[in-house]
């Protein structure tokens, strides 16, 4: 077992980071980030700064009416705007 800890400067604005850094939740207002180069302008998307590698899973605590998405991606990922990735 292994707990992931997200990247704060790389946080989209409608996520709510908590539990120092470890719980991710949908916001329903603009957080007040600063900018940053490294953050996700469009996507709700965030990273975290352990790396993973070989075979891994995801347990997560889920409520609400809308789904959630899970991918793994890696630190070179496009940013700002759409995007083709």
């Amino acid at each position: 077992f292994h707990q992931l800890t997200v990247i704060p400067n790389t946080a989209h604005n409608y996520l709510c980071l908590s539990e120092s850094n470890r719980m991710i939740t949908a916001a329903r207002t603009v957080q007040p980030y600063p900018d940053h180069p490294d953050r996700f302008n469009y996507w709700s998307q965030v990273l975290c700064k352990e790396r993973v590698c070989g075979r891994c899973y995801w347990e997560l605590k889920w409520s609400g009416n809308n789904g959630v998405r899970i991918s793994v991606s890696y630190k070179s990922i496009g940013r700002k705007g759409r995007g083709k990735e």
